[in-house]
C-alpha cells in the first residue's frame, strides 16, 4: 500500500482536523499510532483490498481503524467519516469469512472480556473487544465460549439497542445495565464528560447482571 495514501493520527500536526477530532474524543495517546487517516478512502481501499467488491465514494476523507486477528494478521479496516458523508462507518474485510472484531490481537482470552460495539469505546476498557455492530450477543458464534461482559450503548429510547440488550440477556450473557444516574449514551461520551477509564470500568463491574437479575434491571432501565 502506498504510504502516501494514509498516515497515523500520531504523525499529523495538532492543527489537522482528523487529529483534533481524535484528541477531542480523549483517546489515550498511546493509541494514536494504531489509528490512521486517509484523505482518499476509496483509493486506499482499492490499493489495500483490490477485490473488496464495495461501491465507495471517491476522495472520501476518513479515520481508519485497522483490525487484526490473534496472530496480528490484518483482517480488515473500519473507516469513520470526518466529513459530512451520508455513511458514517464503512467496514471492509479481507474476505467474507474473516472475523469482524476489533482488538483480537490484544485481548487475553483467559480473563473476563468486555465486549462493546465501537472500536473507540473499546480503547478505554481493559481487555476489550469491539464487534463493530450492535449484535453483541453473537460473540460466541464468532469467537467461541469465553467469559464475556456485554456492554451495550446507554440508549433506552433506541428500539434497536433495546432489542439487542434483550437478546443478550436471553442468550444468558452477563450484561451491563447502566444505572439511571448515567445520562451519557456510550463509554466515550462518559470519558469526554470527565469520567476516568477506571471509573467507567468500576461502573460496569458494579452494574453487570445475568438471567433474572438482568431482566429486572433491564425493565427498570428501559423505562427511564
Amino acid at each position: 500500500v502506498s504510504q502516501s495514501r494514509y498516515q497515523t493520527i500520531d504523525s499529523l500536526s495538532n492543527s489537522h482536523y482528523a487529529k483534533k477530532y481524535i484528541l477531542a474524543r480523549k483517546i489515550p495517546s498511546e493509541k494514536l499510532t494504531d489509528i490512521y487517516y486517509t484523505d482518499d478512502f476509496k483509493s486506499f481501499i482499492d490499493d489495500t483490498f483490490p477485490n473488496h467488491g464495495k461501491t465507495l465514494i471517491s476522495s472520501d476523507k476518513r479515520i481508519v481503524l485497522p483490525f487484526y486477528d490473534e496472530n496480528n494478521n490484518l483482517m480488515g479496516v473500519q473507516g469513520r467519516t470526518v466529513t459530512k458523508s451520508s455513511i458514517k462507518y464503512i467496514t471492509i474485510k479481507v474476505s467474507d469469512d474473516t472475523k469482524k472484531m476489533y482488538g483480537l490481537n490484544k485481548v487475553d482470552l483467559t480473563k473476563p472480556i468486555y465486549v462493546v460495539e465501537g472500536p473507540i469505546d473499546s480503547m478505554f476498557l481493559n481487555n476489550s473487544l469491539a464487534t463493530m455492530d450492535a449484535s453483541l450477543y453473537n460473540i460466541n458464534k464468532v469467537l467461541g465460549d469465553y467469559d464475556y461482559i456485554l456492554v451495550h450503548d446507554n440508549e433506552p429510547r433506541n428500539p434497536e439497542i433495546v432489542k439487542q440488550i434483550k437478546k443478550s440477556i436471553e442468550s444468558k450473557h452477563k450484561v451491563c445495565i447502566w444505572p439511571k444516574t448515567i445520562q451519557q449514551k456510550d463509554v466515550n461520551e462518559m470519558i469526554m464528560e470527565g469520567m476516568s477509564p477506571s471509573e467507567v470500568m468500576h461502573l460496569i463491574d458494579n452494574n453487570t447482571y445475568q438471567d433474572l437479575e438482568a431482566k429486572l434491571n433491564f425493565e427498570a432501565w428501559r423505562k427511564v
